[in-house]
């Protein structure tokens, strides 16, 4: 469904668009806006992905939600669009199909739900009992899980290569905006002018909290690893195991209210114990293989309800965050929706939809 929603429309598509963050969200947005006949600019305070966008590889997998049908149908058109886009990107896609394992005995019946939802393409999501996932990953399992077919492992470095070269670039450090005449001015910590532009959109991830002032985003640190020469995945439970082309990201922690996080020996034990419980096998062979050769942290953003921030914050201020893990799945369409929304043309959300993910759910 596309729809036209009342109050955001610009009076006119603005000629100039700055967008805050160079990970994911403001890749996919710069794509959006280059589709829409925009060639923005993207201000990125390092480079590209030096956020919680730079990993070695990325799980494209959607919320699995069996009691809510909105939220579910919004990931399903998320996962979809995000398919067809990655796919069309050289070089991003590792690997497609993922396994996602119960993590308690409710799960089950609760994947049973999820595959049984009218959201998603016949045959997306399989039920398989715990014969067949061991089937699957090669090594033995004590658990059934949920085969999500359409879902994928990406390369960001591929897809933000590709998406970015469709805006100019600026490096700064953004940390106050004035509006005035009809124009937004981007200043740095210096009072520096970075930039002047009728619309902006934040995708800085955690980053963006600052300058949305409202204290909506949470921050939510992880560390995770990479091992060379180990095969695996893609799987995942209440941890993930993700081939890279040269070996297999897994991890990850998951610490609330850090903001500052330094990677660690202590960090990739707790990992590895993540991994060990599940697929022992494969613990085994990352300890062989001496464990991690490359560790790294980030931070994400998350919101109150888990429901991404897409929408308008304000006169020619907009927002695309708070995603948390699933930023390379909800990234493409809900980018797209945003672009929509800047340049007054359909969007590709439907106004219940849009409604969900609107920031306005948190000032209503």
């Amino acid at each position: 469904l596309e729809a036209r929603l009342p109050g955001v429309a610009p009076d006119a598509a603005p000629a100039s668009v700055a967008i805050l963050g160079a990970g994911i969200a403001g890749a996919s947005l710069a794509r959006a806006f280059a589709d829409l006949g925009l060639r923005s600019t993207v201000i990125e305070a390092d480079r590209p992905g030096a956020g919680a966008s730079g990993f070695a590889a990325a799980l494209v997998t959607p919320r699995l939600d069996a009691g809510d049908r909105s939220i579910a149908a919004l990931y399903a058109s998320a996962l979809e669009r995000a398919a067809t886009l990655y796919a069309a990107a050289p070089d991003a896609v590792l690997s497609k199909g993922v396994l996602q394992l119960e993590q308690a005995p409710r799960d089950a019946g609760r994947h049973a739900k999820v595959a049984a939802q009218d959201v998603w393409p016949e045959g997306a999501m399989t039920v398989l009992d715990a014969d067949a996932c061991t089937a699957r990953l090669a090594e033995p399992v004590e658990t059934g899980g949920l085969l999500m077919r359409d879902a994928m492992a990406v390369r960001p470095a591929a897809v933000l290569k590709a998406w970015l070269a469709e805006a100019d670039r600026i490096q700064a450090t953004v940390v106050r905006l004035e509006r005035g005449d009809g124009r937004w001015r981007l200043f740095d910590a210096a009072g520096v002018l970075v930039m002047e532009a009728e619309g902006v959109v934040l995708a800085a991830g955690w980053g963006a909290a600052a300058l949305m002032g409202e204290p909506v985003l949470s921050p939510v640190a992880g560390q995770a690893d990479v091992v060379e020469g180990v095969e695996g995945g893609p799987v995942a439970w209440g941890g993930y195991a993700v081939p890279t082309g040269q070996g297999l990201l897994y991890g990850a922690t998951h610490d609330r209210g850090v903001t500052d996080p330094v990677s660690s020996e202590a960090a990739s034990a707790r990992n590895l114990a993540t991994v060990a419980p599940r697929l022992p096998e494969l613990a085994t062979r990352i300890a062989a293989a001496g464990g991690p050769t490359v560790s790294r942290t980030a931070v994400r953003a998350t919101t109150p309800d888990r429901l991404p921030l897409a929408g308008a914050l304000g006169d020619g201020l907009y927002v695309l965050g708070g995603m948390g893990s699933r930023g390379f799945c909800a990234s493409p369409l809900l980018a797209e929706h945003v672009a929509a929304m800047v340049m007054g043309t359909p969007s590709p959300l439907g106004r219940d939809l849009a409604a969900r993910v609107s920031p306005a759910r948190f000032t209503a």
